[in-house]
């Protein structure tokens, strides 16, 4: 017996030794594709990213010094989410939205990708609160929930437009397509709105990435086309490294409404600092309307660059989307320094029970300050 175990480990030891060199050859391997990932960043994002020299000019050696980090995380990486980890920690040294770093996946069926599942949190929803207010949540404007939000508004417009008082929450609401929230805003519409658009940078990168984010599997495509195809006409026609406008476009758009509602008298809107890219925009819209007051915190602050595109990194696991536009506000007005801030700040919430205790907060402000009401005014 004791020869027998003798002759077992002897056999053991080798193929213990041999996984164990397989296994540092392939943490060698993700470590050395990490590292090339993360090396290709750097030209690149200068080069397409519409924000990448400007932030270069101003924070060029804080920028080396996280590469450094960055390179020595990459080096020890063992799997690859530990590197999406390394590189996600390099990109935001360069900006804390609008530039990250996903995981490829096998594109899935594009028709299931666009329609959000059944029982969504991020989908839309409506409540009436009382017989003077309704609500709508809106936790995502992402691309496939604009015909959903949409549909609901057009299904509730009889309870909203019949209540003085409409309360919009858009907390945690990252953004995703300005489309999608279109027919909010002739719910709010009191008066002349200004909205400065988006100049893209011309590059070749930017114009092949533009024609391929259509075919991504969360995007609409016959509405991106229709988006991409002035855009794209216009970076083709441009010198390379330049910015400019889609074709057909305006600096600033100027709008006045053409029809005015009684009801909603006053508009609250919902923020926070999961508020961000597009829920910014409407938060730029809609605060512009003299019925809109808005409660909560300052947004996110992810605004000044936008309108993402994917670019495949050298190993082929992973892909980077940039900013491939800047805001025409910059660099008089900019959002993502400090956010949006809101009218009346409210207190951070310490539970989800006090996060939804806002909404009747707010619904307090708004039944029990109606400046048209007479049993609420102050007596002087």
């Amino acid at each position: 017996m004791k020869g027998s175990a003798g002759a077992l480990a002897k056999r053991l030891l080798p193929a213990l030794v041999l996984a164990g060199v397989l296994l540092d050859a392939h943490a060698g391997d993700i470590a050395d594709a990490c590292v090339a990932d993360l090396d290709a960043l750097p030209d690149f994002v200068v080069a397409n990213d519409a924000g990448g020299r400007d932030i270069v000019a101003r924070r060029g050696a804080a920028l080396d010094e996280a590469l450094a980090r960055a390179r020595a995380r990459a080096r020890e990486a063992i799997d690859d989410d530990a590197c999406v980890d390394a590189l996600r920690g390099y990109l935001r040294a360069w900006r804390h939205g609008h530039l990250s770093i996903v995981a490829r996946t096998v594109a899935g069926n594009a028709a299931a990708a666009s329609a959000p599942p059944t029982g969504d949190p991020r989908a839309p929803r409506f409540r009436v609160l009382s017989t003077r207010t309704s609500l709508l949540t809106l936790p995502s404007f992402g691309d496939h929930y604009a015909r959903p939000i949409a549909q609901l508004v057009a299904a509730h417009r009889r309870a909203i437009v019949s209540r003085p008082y409409l309360i919009v929450d858009v907390r945690r609401n990252g953004g995703g397509s300005d489309r999608s929230y279109g027919p909010l805003l002739p719910l709010v519409a009191a008066n002349v709105t200004r909205t400065p658009n988006a100049e893209f940078l011309a590059t070749p990168a930017n114009i092949a990435a533009s024609e391929a984010v259509c075919k991504l599997p969360e995007v609409l495509a016959a509405d991106c086309l229709r988006f991409m195809s002035p855009v794209i006409e216009a970076m083709k026609a441009a010198p390379t490294g330049t910015f400019v406008l889609p074709t057909g476009e305006r600096p600033v758009d100027i709008d006045l409404p053409r029809h005015v509602l009684a009801k909603p008298r006053w508009v609250a809107v919902l923020i926070d600092g999961r508020c961000g890219s597009s829920c910014e925009e409407f938060v730029l819209a809609v605060r512009q309307s003299f019925k809109v007051k808005t409660f909560g915190r300052p947004t996110a602050g992810s605004l000044d660059y936008s309108n993402l595109r994917p670019h495949d990194l050298p190993s082929g696991k992973r892909r980077l989307f940039y900013a491939t536009s800047r805001s025409l506000r910059l660099p008089a007005n900019p959002i993502d320094a400090a956010g949006i801030a809101p009218d009346q700040l409210l207190p951070t919430p310490e539970n989800e029970a006090a996060f939804d205790a806002e909404v009747e907060t707010v619904r307090g402000v708004l039944e029990g300050r109606d400046p048209t009401d007479s049993r609420y005014r102050r007596r002087r």
